[in-house]
């Protein structure tokens, strides 16, 4: 309604004629503005749901390959085994931060195995605002959202810290797939659960490389009211020798070095 009524002032600084006929159009515009009752839009940040007392509870798998060794036929390829456990995140409290800003203390509890009990692991410290959101992990802080949300807009996840792999400038994390619906897979301890609003963001350039001397990535998948229901990061090193030939050869299944981690969200709370 606003770039309407902008369209007809444009026109009546073109000349006199009609004049009054658009000064009439754009008081009934105007009017129409006043009466319409237009539904407020889901704030962006709801992605990531930030107050004290919400949770997120995760299903984990960690999967590493043994190296191999070896080459030609006597190639000993990887071999895989998964480590199974949940992950809760917490936030506990507020508490402000060396800025005199509001931060949020994230506390991260391992259960092993699933049934037994919560024991916490690490804290994290969480910060929002109508820019982004940021998470401090170790003692480095990366922008975990910005806003507003873009399909394909792209930022630098250490804009807070020197990162090596970083320039100021480095755009390293992408948005994708935003509004898209994302069912997440069926766990042990949860069946498959649809989202109907997600967005996808993964890391890029220098923050992620898929060649064939190194794997590397990270994806997170965040639900509007929710929070992150999905979180994947790859860390491969494939093996490689030299053959008879001279050749580089890159065996598939062999690894020097193989690590995954899925997070898949079972439960969040305070709903």
């Amino acid at each position: 309604m606003y770039a309407f009524v902008s369209t007809l002032k444009a026109r009546m600084a073109t000349g006199r004629t009609g004049f009054a006929l658009v000064a009439a159009v754009a008081a009934l515009g105007l009017a129409s503005c006043e009466n319409e009752t237009m539904p407020a839009p889901a704030p962006e940040t709801d992605y990531y749901p930030i107050a004290v007392g919400n949770f997120w509870t995760y299903a984990v798998v960690d999967s590493t390959w043994s190296q191999a060794t070896g080459q030609g036929a006597g190639l000993v390829t990887s071999v895989p085994r998964a480590t199974v456990y949940e992950f809760k995140e917490t936030i506990t409290e507020t508490f402000l931060d060396a800025a005199g800003k509001t931060a949020y203390r994230l506390v991260r509890s391992v259960r092993v195995p699933p049934g037994t009990t919560f024991r916490n692991d690490s804290v994290f410290v969480l910060s929002a605002t109508d820019q982004f959101v940021a998470l401090n992990r170790n003692n480095t802080r990366t922008v975990e959202l910005i806003f507003p949300v873009r399909e394909g807009r792209s930022w630098n996840l250490n804009a807070f810290n020197n990162n090596f792999n970083d320039t100021i400038t480095a755009e390293t994390r992408q948005y994708s797939r935003i509004g898209e619906s994302y069912t997440t897979a069926a766990v042990a301890s949860a069946p498959a659960k649809t989202y109907t609003e997600t967005l996808t963001t993964e890391n890029t350039g220098a923050a992620a490389e898929n060649s064939l001397v190194k794997r590397t990535s990270y994806q997170q998948v965040f639900a509007k009211g929710v929070g992150p229901v999905f979180r994947r990061r790859v860390n491969i090193l494939p093996y490689t020798y030299v053959d008879a030939n001279g050749n580089q050869v890159y065996p598939p299944g062999a690894f020097t070095l193989a690590f995954t981690r899925q997070e898949t969200l079972i439960d969040y709370g305070p709903r």
